[in-house]
Parts: C-alpha cells; sequence; structure tokens
C-alpha cells in the first residue's frame, strides 16, 4: 500500500455522530426514548453509516420514534399492515406485523401470575382485530423502531393506537408539546458533564480517538485501500499529528507511545464498527478494509443465494445468525457480527439481496 504520499481532505460537512463518540450514545437521554419528531425531520434524519438502526437529529443518536397523525394510504399484505401516517409535515409508512402483538403478549400472559390465559388470548385477539380495521382518515399514535427499506424510511411499529378525539385534545396537546421538546431538548446539543480532571481526560482521550477514527476511515475510503498494517498509518504524518495528545511533552518516546496508543483505540473502534477486520488475528497482522474485500462479499452473496432457496429459508429468507455462522465456516472464523452486518447493508444497497423481515436476507 502505497500510503506515504496520500493526503486526507478535509469533509466540508462533518457528520452529525462525529460530535459524540459512540461509547457516549447512551448517555444522551434521546437516545434511550421514543422520540416525539415531526414526520418530516423523521424523513430527514441523517443514517449512520457503520451502525444500522441509528439515526441522527443534529447531535442526538435516535433509534426509535413517537408520532401522531393521520391515516392517508393502508395496504395490507400477507404478513403486516403499511400504514401511511401523515402528521401535516410529511407522510411516513409504518408497518404492523399480524402476529406481532400476539406474539409478545402470550409471552406476557404466561409469565404473569394470577392471570387467566385464555382472557389475555381474547384480548389479543380483539387488539390484532382493531389494528386490521384502522381506516383512512382515523388519528393513530405510533411508536416503533426507525429503519431504512430500500432506500425509503419507515417505522417498524411496536404500537398502534387508535385516538378517539372529537374535540381534538391529543393533536392541541402534542402540537404544544413538541415546540417544547425541540428547544429544550432536540435542538441543544448533548455535553458530558465535566466534573473531574480524570473525566475531561477520558473525554478528551474520546474526542481525539473519534476523530482520528473519522479521519482514517477518510483516508480509507479516498484511497481505495484494501488492506493495511497500523504501522503504516501511523507513518502517516496527517494522522500522526491528530493522534499527538500531549504536543508539549519533550520526550520522543513519550509522544511516540502517545500516538500509538491512540492509533490502537481508533483501529479498535473500526473494527467494532465493522469497516475493518482481519482475516487471522494477531495484534501485528494485516487489517482488511470490509467494503474493498470482494472475496468475503462474493461468499456471503454466494451462502444467501444457496440457503434462501431452502425449504426452510424460502418464506423468511435466511436468519443473519445463520449467515454470520457460514460465512465464519467459510471465509474466516475472526469476522466479526457488524463486518458481516456492513457486507450485508453493502449488499443491499447493490439490490444483490433484499432484507425480508427482523435481520433476514433473501436474494434478489
Amino acid at each position: 500500500m502505497d500510503v506515504g504520499a496520500s493526503v486526507i481532505m478535509q469533509s466540508d460537512s462533518e457528520c452529525a455522530e462525529d460530535t459524540l463518540p459512540s461509547m457516549f450514545w447512551g448517555l444522551d437521554p434521546v437516545h434511550t426514548v421514543f422520540a416525539k419528531l415531526y414526520i418530516k425531520d423523521v424523513l430527514e434524519l441523517k443514517k449512520s453509516r457503520p451502525i444500522p438502526g441509528v439515526f441522527f437529529y443534529k447531535t442526538h443518536p435516535i433509534t426509535k420514534v413517537d408520532i401522531l397523525g393521520t391515516i392517508v394510504q393502508k395496504r395490507e399484505r400477507e404478513k403486516f399492515f403499511n400504514f401511511g401516517v401523515d402528521d401535516g409535515t410529511g407522510v411516513i409508512s409504518c408497518l404492523w406485523w399480524k402476529k406481532q402483538r400476539a406474539m409478545e403478549n402470550v409471552k406476557l400472559a404466561s409469565s404473569s401470575f394470577g392471570l387467566n390465559l385464555l382472557e389475555q388470548l381474547k384480548r389479543i385477539n380483539q387488539l390484532e382485530q382493531s389494528s386490521s380495521q384502522l381506516e383512512l382518515g382515523d388519528i393513530v399514535q405510533v411508536r416503533g423502531w426507525l429503519r431504512d427499506f430500500r432506500d425509503q424510511r419507515e417505522v417498524n411499529s411496536t404500537s398502534i393506537s387508535k385516538v378517539v378525539d372529537p374535540l381534538f385534545a391529543a393533536q392541541i396537546s402534542r402540537m404544544l408539546e413538541l415546540p417544547y421538546l425541540y428547544r429544550n431538548f432536540y435542538d441543544k446539543p448533548f455535553e458530558m458533564q465535566k466534573d473531574s480532571p480524570e473525566q475531561n481526560a477520558f473525554s478528551q482521550q474520546g474526542v481525539q480517538t473519534l476523530s482520528l477514527q473519522r479521519k482514517i476511515k477518510q483516508f480509507l475510503n479516498q484511497n481505495g485501500v484494501k488492506n493495511f498494517y497500523q504501522r503504516e498509518l501511523e507513518a502517516i504524518d496527517s494522522l500522526a499529528c491528530i493522534a499527538q495528545q500531549d504536543r508539549d511533552c519533550p520526550s520522543t518516546a513519550c509522544v511516540s507511545k502517545q500516538i500509538h496508543e491512540v492509533f490502537e483505540d481508533a483501529v479498535c473502534a473500526l473494527q467494532e464498527e465493522g469497516v475493518i477486520f482481519q482475516k487471522v488475528a494477531g495484534p501485528s497482522e494485516l487489517y482488511l478494509v470490509t467494503d474493498e474485500e470482494k472475496e468475503l462479499h462474493s461468499v456471503t452473496l454466494g451462502i444467501i443465494r444457496d440457503d434462501s432457496t431452502r425449504p426452510k429459508y424460502v418464506d423468511k429468507g435466511c436468519p443473519f445468525l445463520h449467515i454470520m455462522s457460514c460465512v465464519r465456516h467459510s471465509y474466516s472464523a475472526g469476522v466479526s457480527e457488524a463486518t458481516v452486518q456492513r457486507v450485508l447493508d453493502r449488499l443491499e444497497c447493490n439490490s444483490e439481496i433484499v432484507s425480508t423481515m427482523d435481520r433476514h436476507y433473501t436474494a434478489s
């Protein structure tokens, strides 16, 4: 790899998630709740490239939403209903799996003492019937997980409830609540508290690692790098200067140690994202770039094409865990879950495979 003459170009627009390392996302309270957003903003959320299913409103990582709107479209499929919900700012598709609620509530009833199971099953059937009876013009509150399917943003619903509201109290309440939430939470960047020198140092190290991590990704992408050793990256001045924590340190050995440690953290983080991986594990072994490793893509696609025709997978497609197990057996035992997921996302983006439901995949 000719890395000595390569230069990293500064991106004109920084990704939203770059402002906070992924290890700190769980500290942001917006990340853990069903975020109440305008549908227009839900449709415009930036997608996190390294971690599927995570989206960003400004600096806030979001995985699930709570929306209130009117059903303007309804389509029924064999296994689910697809409702188009409009809140006046936009329309988004909301999926409701027909058997989803029944299975979850059966588990709940089975684990609850003192409840009549038959009564619970009757209530579940009523719930399913009420969900299928939602019609155009009904006002509904939808909660669910966000996902992109074939470049279309949609909500994989965990609950859809009809709002009987002749006085529009729920809509007025939502209209008053949303500006407050935007003003006091969503539009404000999340800031970590820095109460001690140890926390300050840890935060600084995390931000530095994130910055280097982002620059390495830019470098690998811009130069079409297929593989590299960590020591090769450490020799690039434009990367090494980012990793140098204490610029006033008089000791060359101290500076070299700092640079090496930050590079280790950044490379480890890239492995956790699935951006890079090691076919043969080891501290000084070769790192492969997932997006450029064509053999891995070919093996994964071959597994899905062959196995999705088997009777047990022909309806739903191959489950993710099955694909990962086969990839580890056929290609390398060291391939991580994140790496396999990144390959699947790339194959789906290229329309070579289709995700059918909850991490099941079939050849297109």
